[in-house]
């Protein structure tokens, strides 16, 4: 399957929705009985919710009669429990053996959305990082070098082991070559500074700020940009039972329009520091003013790249983590995506 978004552009009787509907952004779309739609949302208040956060502030999500609660969660298993049974309308996930597994047990979670990606590939969004005084020593001078080090990941189970071991591939070595810890992102940087460990794989905003404070320096060829391009690093998650109601359209208008100010701002469009300051107002560890901030990046049109996501999967089942694959394709539901298109047409 080509790693090209699976969006398409939009059909040529959907350029007519848009004239029809468009000008019905600015009026306030109401449910059944007048009142807002309250949809109960949960999120790991991380910067890949930034689309979420502006569509709040900005009012987008009022405007189409959606009223959002956030709750926050500390991985991306506590949503899919809840969006399984309908406890939660929305929630984030990534590429996990749990996510994958979920969908071959049958669980009705849809994934409907990217939140954040590796697109366009950028510079300092993230990346295999080692101590900086093993790079200054030359004790580590390519990814060569690491073979036995004490390399840290968020979570084994994750994205992070994944492109860890893409990492370590471009000079021949396995993640059975290095000792893996398995370390909360909030702790990377004492562990560095302990010289508890030798490296770690980092995502925006913290690989910038591990950066600048001189704790570790990076690995160019093992960056992002050039392991995990196009890789879908967060996605959105509807339960079966929200994905049947208006609303769920209604919201995916809202959260596209949070997404383009964001994409926006990142493009120069837009003055980021706008974007920042209400990062800041719900993350409150984030700058206001942008200082040692970076975003990946995000499709403005709501697609999901299925060939990274099978591309995970692949590397699970190589590995033994996952046993049997699951039907990633059959839980991937773009209608609300192409919906939100129809009414703001395609990004530009």
């Amino acid at each position: 399957m080509n790693i090209s978004r699976i969006v398409s552009a939009c059909a040529a009787a959907c350029i007519l929705c848009v004239a029809t509907l468009a000008p019905g952004m600015n009026r306030t779309a109401l449910a059944a009985d007048g009142q807002p739609a309250k949809v109960s949302m949960a999120i790991l208040y991380l910067t890949a919710d930034t689309g979420v956060f502006l569509a709040i502030e900005r009012g987008y999500f009022a405007q189409q009669g959606v009223d959002v609660e956030l709750s926050r969660i500390t991985s991306s298993a506590d949503a899919i429990s809840l969006l399984a049974t309908n406890r939660l309308d929305v929630g984030s996930g990534s590429a996990t053996p749990g996510l994958f597994n979920a969908f071959r047990r049958g669980v009705p979670v849809q994934i409907v959305s990217d939140k954040s990606s590796q697109l366009p590939p950028g510079t300092d969004t993230g990346g295999l990082l080692v101590r900086k005084d093993l790079m200054d020593s030359g004790a580590v001078k390519s990814v060569g070098g690491l073979k036995g080090k004490r390399i840290a990941v968020n979570n084994i189970q994750s994205m992070s082991l994944n492109h860890l071991a893409r990492a370590l591939a471009l000079e021949g070595l396995t993640k059975d070559d290095v000792t893996l810890v398995e370390l909360p992102f909030n702790q990377f940087i004492p562990a560095m500074q302990k010289k508890a460990i030798d490296g770690v794989l980092a995502f925006a905003p913290l690989y910038a700020a591990m950066i600048k404070m001189q704790v570790a320096s990076p690995l160019p060829e093992a960056s992002l940009a050039r392991i995990a391009a196009g890789d879908n690093f967060n996605i959105m998650l509807f339960s079966q039972g929200f994905a049947k109601t208006d609303a769920a359209k209604r919201f995916m208008v809202a959260y596209l329009q949070g997404q383009r100010d964001l994409q926006r701002a990142i493009d120069g469009k837009a003055d980021i520091r706008d974007v920042c300051k209400v990062i800041n107002k719900y993350i409150p560890a984030m700058a206001a003013d942008c200082a040692g901030m970076s975003f990946t990046g995000i499709d403005p049109n709501g697609g999901v790249n299925l060939a990274s996501l099978e591309r995970f999967q692949k590397e699970w089942l190589q590995w033994g983590i996952m046993t049997d694959a699951a039907d990633i394709a059959g839980h991937v539901n773009l209608e609300f995506s192409r919906h939100a298109l129809a009414v703001l047409g395609p990004y530009r």
